[in-house]
């Protein structure tokens, strides 16, 4: 999609985590002042996307990286340009968080502008979800900007169910929710007590709790300790929405094992698992040039394949979700959940 300017893409970033209007039933704020304040932040995106100059003061051309490899682009200013609209959004919803726990905050003039558009002007007579949702217990700011007022509600697989591919998303999730796959909504929020935190996006993450006693972290490609999904928007990127298949500790294990795997797992493997081409990052540190390449050698359909143990979530990632991808992916994890440690 094609945007006026590179601000606008950003701002669309915004609308894109915005969720449908679920209210909370169960609280003493009002129904119609949680719709009240869900239109003012509905509102709030909509104005950055309209006039971005309010946010920012240079537009620039729309640009966006072509995937996640952002250095292959060679466009260093690009996502400088990016951050400088982020920066202006994230420091405005950081305040206002603030502004509703009845903090001294430092509201410069290009948000005082915004605000009263939004039509705030006494800062201490904000909407009463406003402050419900800065002050009730265990507030945080992905559930203040996204308006995610019921706690029970899985605003976020409704979110990202409609940007993969709702059916097969639902046909997955289901399968492994009915396994005992628990559901993290790990919103990488480190850095939001600091005056901006450019980029702060929900997250989702599904993932089997019997592989590790520890929570998952969100991301699919580093320390991945858990057999599951997890999901993640880069809103730098093309198509921003990315999930990936979770491979505790790598493929080693099950690559090991490729022979007890049904042919069509063992398609999908071949089909998604990078071929080692001698980058030699798997021997980088040995002095004595005697470690072997960190690959496993598997024979498929008569044909020999060095197959790379290292970092598969950068090919066990996709920014769509079909039927035949979401069978494929149960049949992976069943073959990966045989090795659980008893």
């Amino acid at each position: 999609m094609k945007f006026a300017n590179l601000e606008q893409r950003m701002a669309q970033t915004y609308i894109d985590m915005f969720p449908e209007f679920i209210p909370d039933k169960n609280t003493k704020i009002d129904i119609a002042e949680q719709e009240k304040f869900y239109s003012l932040i509905k509102n709030l995106y909509q104005l950055a996307f309209n006039e971005p100059l309010l946010f920012v003061s240079v537009l620039h051309e729309d640009d966006v990286y072509p995937n996640r490899n952002k250095k292959s682009y060679r466009k260093p200013e690009l996502s400088k340009n990016m951050y400088k609209f982020l920066k202006a959004m994230d420091s405005l919803l950081h305040n206002m968080y603030l502004l509703g726990k009845d903090t001294n905050v430092n509201i410069d003039k290009k948000q005082k502008e915004i605000l009263s558009r939004l039509g705030i002007d006494n800062y201490r007579k904000l909407p009463l979800a406003w402050t419900w949702m800065a002050n009730r217990p265990e507030s945080n700011i992905i559930e203040f900007i996204y308006c995610h007022f019921n706690k029970d509600y899985p605003y976020t697989s409704d979110i990202f169910a409609d940007l993969l591919g709702k059916s097969a998303f639902r046909k997955l999730e289901n399968w492994m929710l009915s396994q005992g796959y628990k559901k993290y909504n790990n919103h990488n929020e480190k850095g939001w007590n600091q005056p901006f935190h450019p980029g702060c996006k929900p997250s989702l993450t599904y993932a089997n709790p019997l592989w590790d006693k520890n929570p998952p972290k969100s991301g699919f490609e580093y320390g991945i300790k858990h057999t599951g999904i997890s999901i993640i928007y880069d809103q730098m990127t093309q198509n921003p929405t990315v999930f990936g298949l979770c491979i505790p500790k790598g493929l080693k294990l099950f690559l090991n094992n490729f022979l007890s795997m049904e042919t069509k797992t063992r398609n999908f493997v071949i089909s998604q698992t990078k071929k080692c081409d001698g980058c030699r990052y798997c021997v980088q540190t040995d002095k004595t040039n005697t470690r072997p390449l960190a690959f496993v050698k598997v024979n498929h359909d008569q044909k020999d394949y060095n197959l790379c143990t290292y970092f598969p979530g950068f090919t066990y990632s996709w920014t769509f979700i079909n039927n035949e991808l979401a069978e494929q992916l149960i049949d992976m994890l069943i073959f990966m959940d045989k090795y659980i440690k008893k």
